[in-house]
């Protein structure tokens, strides 16, 4: 069984919905308005939506939102929310390279958001991921992709350290880099109720220029490149890699 399967979980919001406020969430949600610039009631994927961090407040903003994800727990929530705030949104459970076909030509927009993508066990299988994103946009639609910037994360590597919870617990973290296989990971480990608990993730770190050539071989061609939610441009020495591509109107 592959880590992203059971990975997605109550305990994966304990370990990180601390670390993504409010006001971070606005801010995101905020600059994928400014990126995409969506006319009124426009049709938006949420590609890997998790718990509806992004999906609910854009469908507060007038968006018909889907979400996709693969985990019932996270949808289950993400429902709950959407619920709660009075929202339409329809969620579906799915592997993000099984975008269902009869949503071809549907959406204005697609969007993958918090290094949710270089999940699969190669390259090609991320290739998939995008050839999908692809047949479910409208000709000229638009695809959103927010990544972690690979060179940054070589560049700030830290081996081994703490983090604190807001209930005080102590999560171990265990990092690692592969520069050859372009692959980045964690193991964290942490003291619960008595009893060590463990969870692993290893996510494929494409640089810009590799993400570049998959999203032209899928039909989907990068017009703009952001280095954080500000829409700053994309540098060296970015955070984040923000793409902004366009398809083809003959994909």
């Amino acid at each position: 069984m592959n880590w992203w399967q059971t990975f997605f979980d109550q305990e994966y919001l304990c370990l990180w919905a601390p670390f993504l406020p409010p006001e971070q969430t606005a801010q995101t949600v905020a600059g994928i308005q400014a990126a995409l610039k969506l006319p009124p009631a426009a049709e938006v994927l949420d590609l890997a939506c998790g718990q509806g961090r992004i999906a609910v407040p854009l469908a507060q903003a007038g968006c018909r939102v889907t979400g996709l994800d693969y985990s019932e727990y996270l949808l289950d929530v993400a429902r709950q929310t959407a619920a709660e705030a009075g929202v339409d949104i329809a969620f579906h459970r799915a592997d993000m390279r099984d975008i269902p076909a009869e949503w071809h030509g549907r959406f204005d927009a697609v969007i993958n958001i918090f290094t949710a993508f270089g999940y699969f066990e190669s390259d090609a299988e991320d290739q998939k991921v995008l050839a999908g994103v692809a047949s479910v946009l409208k000709p000229g639609g638009q695809f959103l992709i927010d990544v972690s910037h690979r060179d940054r994360l070589a560049r700030d590597f830290v081996a081994r350290d703490w983090r604190e919870l807001p209930d005080g617990t102590l999560v171990w973290t265990q990092r690692l880099f592969d520069p050859i296989a372009g692959m980045s990971g964690e193991d964290l480990a942490w003291l619960a109720d008595g009893q060590i608990h463990r969870r692993s993730f290893r996510v494929r770190a494409y640089t810009a220029t590799e993400l570049t050539r998959m999203l032209t071989a899928a039909g989907l061609v990068p017009t703009a490149y952001y280095g954080d939610w500000e829409l700053n441009p994309f540098k060296f020495d970015s955070r984040r890699l923000i793409i902004l591509s366009l398809k083809q109107e003959d994909a």
